[in-house]
């Protein structure tokens, strides 16, 4: 009878240990190379996954058997770094006088909209009042793209416009560009671009990135979560080839991403000892080699100033924060946000303010 008792519980602990072994996984996974370590690379992603699932062990055993708490809270305390990467909760901080407002947004084509009259663009006006002095904007694919620049020339008198095959990065300022460069990897459809801003007496080295994106159709996004609302009973998923079909298109676009971010990362290793802005859609969510890798020289300024997951990307059932802004350790963030207010894109806008450190 005694026997009887104690698999249930056993049950429930090898279980518990199973959860927070994957979550240590999913979050110590990041350190891997995509293009060396493919199929390992799309755990990051079910970091927040197992994240929730080990709450309920918590409460479980708080209720029935406390000392068994800290299997969860010690795989917690284990990944809190990712945690906190994923989760931050900072308190507020009014931005001091003399800070600039940073803004980055994936726009979809203005919205798809393709109108004449540029003025009414919604997200033309969105950005003629967000009081941002740097705007690095992706994915202007419209072919009026720069007739909307001209609207917003009297807010930003410098910009610059590139095409990576009719995919547009654009970098709005209202400080002078000095200078342009792009940085160089493989990709059909991706770039990212450096430009030298000078602010004041300073001069910030601003760099718009569109990595590369995992290009899902509507039956991958499905199948997706349909795995993410099922792993626990495998059998309710459409097929295991179908999780095999969609773990591998994953690990392929995570691989040319590792690529693309190893050479942004070289770049910024380049100019470490200089100011530093570092955004864009990075199509990458927080816990992942591709953030891990920039924030081994950058500050992540949402998670130094942010609260919350700050989803960005949320079409499809899907939700994730793909969208980044990372700042060199001598610029100090303030305030940074995903502005949920504006739906004209399958993103939301990233801001923060930024302040020179030593000021």
């Amino acid at each position: 009878m005694k026997l009887l008792k104690t698999i249930p519980q056993t049950l429930v602990i090898v279980i518990n240990i199973i959860m927070v072994v994957a979550m240590l996984v999913c979050a110590y996974s990041v350190v891997l190379p995509p293009q060396h370590y493919a199929r390992l690379s799309a755990c990051g992603m079910l970091f927040p996954v197992f994240l929730v699932v080990n709450v309920p062990f918590i409460v479980f055993w708080l209720v029935f058997k406390r000392k068994f708490v800290l299997i969860s809270l010690v795989g917690m305390l284990l990944c809190a770094g990712s945690i906190r990467t994923y989760i931050p909760v900072n308190l507020p901080q009014e931005p001091p006088a003399g800070a600039i407002k940073v803004l980055s947004y994936n726009i979809m084509n203005f919205g798809g909209e393709a109108s004449a009259l540029w003025e009414e663009n919604e997200i033309v006006q969105y950005l003629q009042h967000s009081n941002a002095d740097i705007v690095c904007l992706q994915e202007a694919t419209n072919a009026g793209t720069k007739k909307a620049l001209e609207v917003l020339g009297e807010q930003y008198p410098y910009s610059r416009l590139h095409e990576a095959e009719q995919n547009y990065l654009v970098c709005l300022s209202k400080y002078p560009i000095l200078s342009e460069r792009k940085i160089d990897y493989v990709s059909s459809s991706n770039a990212s671009y450096a430009y030298e801003v000078a602010v004041g007496t300073k001069t910030v080295l601003v760099v718009n990135n569109h990595l590369e994106s995992y290009r899902l159709t509507q039956e991958d996004k499905d199948d997706y979560k349909s795995i993410i609302a099922n792993y626990q009973h495998p059998k309710q998923n459409k097929s295991k080839s179908k999780s095999f079909q969609l773990l591998e298109k994953l690990a392929y676009r995570d691989s040319l991403r590792g690529m693309q971010v190893d050479s942004v990362a070289a770049f910024v290793l380049q100019n470490k000892d200089r100011y530093i802005v570092a955004c864009g859609d990075f199509n990458a969510s927080p816990i992942s080699y591709t953030h891990y890798k920039l924030t081994e020289f950058l500050n992540d300024a949402y998670t130094r100033s942010g609260n919350g997951p700050g989803i960005s990307y949320y079409r499809s059932g899907m939700y994730f924060r793909l969208d980044h802004i990372l700042i060199s350790p001598n610029l100090k963030a303030y305030g940074a946000v995903v502005d949920r207010s504006i739906k004209a894109s399958d993103h939301y806008p990233i801001s923060c303010f930024i302040r020179f450190d030593e000021e």
